[in-house]
């Protein structure tokens, strides 16, 4: 085989390597996504922790009465908000219902869209 003849050779198993590691990284990032989680948090009403910071004890009957008027719930981790959504596409005021302010467990998948990150929440406890 001449040395065009190779360099071509080589050049078309590189194409296969790289494009088969896009491939395999691809797969662990979509596997990544579908991870279910637990996170603890506090929950509040995305409405005032997000226009004035209000959360806590001191907020959570105000916290409340927004999230039974579809306010929509987050999920204060730290620092971090996550926008509560259930599984299908119904509100999550009947499973958040009076936990307000208080730091609670909630599992389901994490999600993020263009710097929002929201759980699909398959259960919560207190």
């Amino acid at each position: 085989m001449d040395a065009i003849g190779e360099r071509s050779q080589i050049a078309a198993m590189t194409k296969t390597i790289v494009l088969l590691f896009f491939f395999v990284l691809l797969a662990f990032t979509a596997t990544a996504a579908d991870d279910v989680v637990t996170l603890t948090g506090e929950v509040v009403d995305v409405h005032c922790y997000t226009a004035r910071g209000a959360h806590g004890e001191e907020h959570a009957g105000c916290s409340n009465a927004c999230i039974s008027r579809d306010v929509p719930a987050g999920l204060l981790v730290g620092d971090t908000l996550y926008l509560l959504l259930n599984e299908k596409p119904v509100a999550v005021k009947e499973k958040v219902a009076g936990l307000a302010g208080k730091t609670v467990k909630a599992t389901g998948k994490v999600v993020e869209r263009n710097g929002m990150k929201a759980l699909l929440m398959a259960s919560i406890e207190p």
